[in-house]
Protein backbone atom coordinates (compact mmCIF):
# COMPACT_ATOMS: atom_id res chain seq x y z
CA UNK A 1 0.00 0.00 0.00
CA UNK A 2 1.56 3.07 -1.27
CA UNK A 3 -1.49 4.97 0.79
CA UNK A 4 0.10 4.19 4.74
CA UNK A 5 -2.71 4.65 8.26
CA UNK A 6 -0.73 7.52 8.69
CA UNK A 7 -1.25 9.45 5.10
CA UNK A 8 -4.82 8.07 5.62
CA UNK A 9 -5.31 9.73 8.88
CA UNK A 10 -3.92 12.99 7.33
CA UNK A 11 -6.12 12.95 4.54
CA UNK A 12 -8.88 12.41 6.33
CA UNK A 13 -8.69 14.52 9.42
CA UNK A 14 -7.52 17.81 6.91
CA UNK A 15 -9.91 20.33 6.89
CA UNK A 16 -9.52 20.88 3.52
CA UNK A 17 -7.14 19.12 0.31
CA UNK A 18 -5.58 20.84 -2.71
CA UNK A 19 -6.12 19.04 -5.54
CA UNK A 20 -3.39 19.85 -8.30
CA UNK A 21 -4.12 19.16 -11.95
CA UNK A 22 -1.73 20.75 -15.27
CA UNK A 23 -3.61 22.99 -17.45
CA UNK A 24 -3.20 22.44 -21.31
CA UNK A 25 -0.43 25.14 -21.49
CA UNK A 26 1.74 22.51 -19.06
CA UNK A 27 1.09 25.60 -15.81
CA UNK A 28 -0.36 24.05 -12.67
CA UNK A 29 -3.80 24.68 -11.11
CA UNK A 30 -4.62 24.44 -7.91
CA UNK A 31 -8.04 24.43 -6.07
CA UNK A 32 -8.90 23.86 -3.10
CA UNK A 33 -11.21 20.44 -3.28
CA UNK A 34 -12.99 20.08 0.31
CA UNK A 35 -13.00 16.77 2.18
CA UNK A 36 -11.55 13.55 0.07
CA UNK A 37 -11.89 9.88 0.72
CA UNK A 38 -9.49 6.92 0.57
CA UNK A 39 -9.74 4.12 -1.31
CA UNK A 40 -7.28 1.71 -1.49
CA UNK A 41 -4.50 3.96 -2.97
CA UNK A 42 -6.62 6.67 -4.15
CA UNK A 43 -8.29 9.45 -3.06
CA UNK A 44 -11.96 10.26 -3.94
CA UNK A 45 -13.28 13.89 -4.74
CA UNK A 46 -16.62 14.68 -5.13
CA UNK A 47 -17.24 17.18 -7.96
CA UNK A 48 -19.04 20.26 -7.32
CA UNK A 49 -17.68 22.58 -10.29
CA UNK A 50 -14.48 21.73 -11.02
CA UNK A 51 -14.88 22.51 -14.69
CA UNK A 52 -11.64 23.54 -15.81
CA UNK A 53 -9.93 20.27 -13.59
CA UNK A 54 -12.42 18.00 -15.57
CA UNK A 55 -10.92 19.70 -18.76
CA UNK A 56 -7.16 19.51 -17.69
CA UNK A 57 -7.67 15.54 -16.51
CA UNK A 58 -9.34 14.93 -20.51
CA UNK A 59 -5.76 16.43 -21.77
CA UNK A 60 -3.07 15.39 -18.84
CA UNK A 61 -4.01 13.19 -15.56
CA UNK A 62 -0.84 14.00 -13.58
CA UNK A 63 -2.15 15.13 -10.17
CA UNK A 64 -1.28 16.10 -6.48
CA UNK A 65 -3.47 16.41 -3.84
CA UNK A 66 -1.82 18.30 -0.59
CA UNK A 67 -2.97 17.54 3.02
CA UNK A 68 -2.17 18.83 5.98
CA UNK A 69 -3.00 18.40 9.96
CA UNK A 70 -2.52 19.73 13.15
CA UNK A 71 -3.83 16.73 14.59
CA UNK A 72 -1.57 15.30 16.72
CA UNK A 73 1.14 17.71 15.61
CA UNK A 74 1.37 19.50 12.56
CA UNK A 75 1.78 17.26 9.88
CA UNK A 76 1.29 17.39 5.60
CA UNK A 77 1.79 14.76 2.80
CA UNK A 78 1.71 15.45 -1.06
CA UNK A 79 0.22 12.78 -3.34
CA UNK A 80 1.50 12.40 -6.44
CA UNK A 81 -0.48 10.29 -8.75
CA UNK A 82 -2.66 10.21 -12.17
CA UNK A 83 -6.66 11.51 -12.00
CA UNK A 84 -9.39 10.38 -13.80
CA UNK A 85 -13.24 11.82 -13.78
CA UNK A 86 -15.98 9.27 -12.41
CA UNK A 87 -19.17 8.95 -12.52
CA UNK A 88 -21.18 6.93 -9.41
CA UNK A 89 -24.76 6.46 -10.44
CA UNK A 90 -25.66 10.27 -9.86
CA UNK A 91 -22.82 11.08 -8.30
CA UNK A 92 -19.57 12.71 -10.56
CA UNK A 93 -16.39 12.14 -8.82
CA UNK A 94 -12.41 12.55 -9.53
CA UNK A 95 -10.25 9.86 -8.49
CA UNK A 96 -6.52 10.23 -7.84
CA UNK A 97 -4.72 6.89 -7.70
CA UNK A 98 -1.70 7.96 -6.10
CA UNK A 99 2.11 6.58 -7.12
CA UNK A 100 4.03 8.09 -4.23
CA UNK A 101 4.05 10.24 -0.99
CA UNK A 102 6.32 12.82 -0.14
CA UNK A 103 6.04 14.54 3.74
CA UNK A 104 5.73 18.22 3.75
CA UNK A 105 5.53 18.79 7.49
Amino acid sequence: MIISEEVRNVIEKSAFLVLVTVKPDGTPHPIVAGKGTVEGDSVVFGVYKMEQTRKNILTNSAAQVLGATLDGGPKGFRLTGTAKARENGADKQVVVTVSAVDVLL
